[in-house]
């Protein structure tokens, strides 16, 4: 895969790198119906209640050119009675420990939302609710197929409740959509199917809607989706990102060539060794064979010499025969 060049006028934007998601995400007045689209349809999906309320802020934490940094992450603020914040994240490259992030963010949030000297009455009530929407390009969790991973800190013996309710979240696994259906009576299928078409296909997320009769059935009636086709085409065609997006890819590639190449060191490295012992393990075979070779002719010597002396002593041949059986072959050395 060569590097790309920010001017080619065939470069197609993935709707899920760092910058691009930043770009299309920039404010609440330009993303406010889309963020809250993802939220309802995650929401919806995992049946959870609706998100009541407005959201007040959209607001992309800053993307940075290396992909080697942390991905992009857009905090969703709405204003509820109960105080609710709802947190967006895109992550495409591996990060096995996402969860543990989720946690430390909440944990920041958390610890703003009470003063020093508060009760832990009053920093109960003060603590805002704190949902994670994680859209990854990568399987986080093997052991289960399902596209949707709802976390919760739980009580782990039945009858299994839910122990804090102000944290938890959703892991949208996007590759498991190769193993469904397709189900675009769905709109989180809608969504997803969408932005990961877009970025496996290296499609235009207006590419992606136009050849895809559900996706046009479901923009004609979601406006937040709406917003966000429109927001991407926009987002897209700026210089600005496509310089960003630009140099976060070819850095991605740099990253891919230091991985592969350490890889195959490491890859090699295992190759010597597992030459190495494979050897020590053909010699220490050989030696315990000649061992046990050199065991067995110290034992039919020893048989011998007692045989020869029992013969010297006079004992009939028939005698020996039957006293060393094993040396039936060899008595016609006696």
């Amino acid at each position: 895969m060569n590097s790309i060049n920010p001017n080619d006028p065939n470069l197609v934007l993935s709707p899920l790198a760092d910058p691009v998601a930043g770009a299309i995400f920039a404010n609440a007045e330009v993303a406010g119906l889309a963020s809250e689209s993802i939220i309802k349809a995650t929401l919806k999906a995992e049946k959870e209640p609706m998100l009541v309320g407005k959201i007040i802020s959209v607001t992309p934490q800053r993307t940075h050119s290396s992909p080697k940094l942390r991905g992009c992450r857009v905090d969703i603020d709405t204003k509820t009675d109960a105080n609710e914040f709802v947190r967006y994240e895109v992550q495409i490259a591996p990060e096995m420990h996402i969860m543990v992030r989720d946690l430390f963010s909440a944990a920041h949030l958390f610890t703003e939302s009470s003063s020093k000297g508060d009760t832990s009455v009053q920093m109960a009530a003060n603590m805002p609710k704190v949902v994670y929407i994680n859209l990854l390009g990568y399987i986080l969790r093997k052991s289960n197929k399902d596209m949707v991973q709802p976390f919760k800190v739980m009580y782990t013996k039945p009858p299994s409740e839910v122990a804090i309710p102000n944290f938890g979240g959703y892991n949208i696994q996007l590759p498991r959509l190769l193993e469904m259906d397709a189900n675009f009576e769905d709109d989180l299928y809608c969504w997803c199917y969408a932005l990961y078409t877009a970025h496996l296909e290296k499609k235009s997320v207006q590419e992606v809607v136009s050849m895809t009769k559900g996706l046009q059935a479901f923009a004609e009636i979601d406006l937040g989706f709406q917003q966000f086709c429109d927001r991407y085409e926009i987002v897209s065609a700026a210089p600005e990102t496509r310089r960003e997006y630009a140099m976060w890819f070819n850095e991605s590639l740099r990253l891919k060539g230091m991985y592969d190449w350490a890889r195959q060191e490491g890859r090699d490295e295992v190759e010597l060794r597992l030459a190495k012992v494979e050897q020590k393990l053909e010699e220490a075979e050989r030696k315990r064979k000649d061992e046990l070779e050199e065991a067995e002719r110290k034992r039919k010597d020893e048989l011998l010499s007692a045989a020869q002396s029992m013969k010297n002593q006079g004992v009939p041949i028939e005698t020996i025969k039957i006293a060393f059986p094993s040396l039936v072959h060899e008595f016609e050395e006696l």
